[in-house]
């Protein structure tokens, strides 16, 4: 994902998906693939007036910003 692409954010917890913008990836939430690479695991997301950190794998891209 880009800077600037909407993506809906699907929560368990939530009975609608949101839509947000995706900000930046989380450099601070990694985790390590069955090779030993790092991989980011969360970004930040716009949505609801301020940036939260999203995992990924809730989130699906809508429309890229490019």
């Amino acid at each position: 994902m880009q800077v600037g692409d909407l993506v809906l954010i699907n929560f368990p917890a939530c009975e609608q998906p949101q839509v947000g913008i995706y900000v930046r990836d989380d450099t601070y939430a990694t985790d390590l693939d069955s090779e030993g690479w790092t991989v980011i695991t969360r970004g930040y997301v716009l949505w609801d007036g301020a940036e939260y950190s999203t995992p990924l794998d809730q989130m699906e891209l809508i429309n890229e910003s490019r």
